[in-house]
């Protein structure tokens, strides 16, 4: 299958309220080998407030956020969705993008009336290359020269660790040389570590990782915390009952005899803190599950010869009593989340209607005048919401003038804040962060000054 490795710049890092500015995307063959590229940039939303050390890193001047030449966002998420549908089926990954570049996808092709699940469905699978980056170092720490940070601590941060390996990363932070540095370190863990590669890959498909925690075989999972990476012995012993791709994973350090006859409100307890027998992992995130083989050291690290890790492996797995007893701690643990006060928030709430599907479709080929129309017409009242702001933020001559008046409020709100309810950055924040920022950066004295004067006149 072939590869989508992309990667977005933006206003922040709040993946709910926070806006892409650019994004870049290369497609690559099964082998690694380019085939097409695309980028986009775009103007910044009217109601998105920009986080200064953001435009700092990412280069991004006021004049830049403001450009006429360039798409506004609506304009460029629909051709950033046309271009993925026509790339499709493909492995999406990037460095991160599980973590934070998905969820800001998802959540702008919500906001903008799109298939939220664009990149895991219709054939389509997802990947993370930092995954790949930490099982590295876990599993083959001789295979990549890992940097040590400014704090003194190891760090896998793609803007360190691909010059670090000989990739010339003169402009990091822009999105395509993020790409072609998440390619190179790709192929330089493919090639130095092909059974790390081959052992991760797979795990693109959560039926995979539900198989492999499914046996009564000791797995190893490798995690990375405050860059010190780990392996744990662990078997599976569980889901969430109301969704099936959060697993449970007991850690083999801890003697199943303490555990399994605990009661429900004692294994809430067991899935908090550094020493917790029980472990959460989710199968749609491509957790570096892998076999026992791939880690040598795995019982040093456990402190437990593998003897012991194989039977209390089988005396977990035997306990199907205990396997439904943890379905419900972590049903306690993790319970629904409190209905969101902002349409943002609301995007797991439920799939759009076939017919508000296809007032969508209809919405993203008429005139503004028609979408105004159109808009009024959505079933769900999240849609209904989302539509109004598209066509008030990018043609609110053709609206109403109460619903304009309303969306001004919105607007006014969304700037300033509104008590109880919090929906992204205002401008206050941002003054607030520029003070910090000043502070932290003197050498960027100049391009401070002009983001000031910017959230000044806003």
């Amino acid at each position: 299958m072939n590869f989508v490795f992309y990667d977005t710049e933006t206003t922040g890092t709040d993946t709910t309220f926070d806006q892409i500015l650019q994004f870049a995307a290369i497609l690559t063959d099964a082998d690694l080998n380019e085939l097409e590229r695309f980028e986009s940039r775009c103007r910044l939303l009217p109601h998105v407030i920009p986080a200064p050390g953001a435009l700092l890193a990412t280069r991004v001047t006021p004049a830049m956020l403001t450009d006429p030449s360039l798409p506004t966002h609506y304009e460029m998420m629909l051709r950033i969705a046309e271009k993925l549908r026509a790339w499709s089926p493909s492995i999406f990954t990037g460095y991160n993008t599980l973590s934070f570049d998905e969820p800001l996808l998802r959540q702008t092709f919500y906001q903008t009336l799109q298939p939220v699940y664009l990149t895991n469905t219709n054939g389509n699978q997802r990947a993370d290359v930092l995954r790949l980056a930490q099982a590295t170092a876990a599993l083959a720490p001789n295979a990549m020269a890992v940097p040590i940070s400014a704090k003194g601590k190891p760090t896998l941060r793609l803007d360190t660790l691909a010059p670090a390996n000989g990739f010339a990363h003169e402009n990091a932070h822009d999105a395509l040389a993020d790409v072609e540095a998440t390619i190179y370190m790709a192929r330089l863990i493919r090639d130095r570590t092909p059974a790390v590669w081959h052992a991760l890959l797979p795990l693109v498909d959560k039926a995979e990782v539900t198989a492999r925690l499914s046996t009564s075989e000791p797995k190893c999972l490798v995690e990375y915390h405050m860059g010190v990476p780990s392996t744990r012995a662990v078997v599976g012993c569980g889901h969430h009952p109301k969704n099936p791709t959060m697993k449970a994973v007991f850690d083999l350090r801890r003697d199943p005899a303490e555990v399994l006859n605990l009661s429900e409100e004692d294994l809430v307890e067991e899935t908090k803190g550094p020493n917790r027998a029980l472990r959460t992992v989710y199968a749609n995130k491509m957790p570096a599950v892998v076999d026992v083989a791939l880690s040598p050291d795995l019982p040093a690290a456990n402190d437990l010869p593998m003897a012991e890790i194989v039977r209390r492996a089988a005396v977990v797995s035997a306990d199907g009593h205990f396997t439904a007893r943890v379905g419900v701690a972590m049903a306690q643990r993790y319970p629904p989340f409190e209905p969101a006060l902002v349409v943002e928030g609301r995007m797991y709430e439920g799939f759009p209607s076939r017919a508000d599907e296809t007032r969508m479709q209809t919405f993203h080929k008429a005139e503004w005048s028609k979408r105004a129309e159109i808009a009024e017409t959505f079933e769900d009242g999240r849609y209904r919401e989302l539509a109004r702001r598209l066509v008030f933020v990018n043609a609110h001559e053709v609206m109403p003038t109460t619903r304009r008046d309303q969306l001004q409020t919105w607007l006014n709100n969304r700037r300033h804040g509104r008590d109880g309810v919090e929906a992204g950055r205002t401008l206050a924040d941002a003054m607030a962060d520029l003070e910090k920022v000043e502070t932290d950066r003197p050498a960027d004295g100049e391009s401070i000054a002009a983001i000031k004067h910017w959230l000044e006149i806003l």
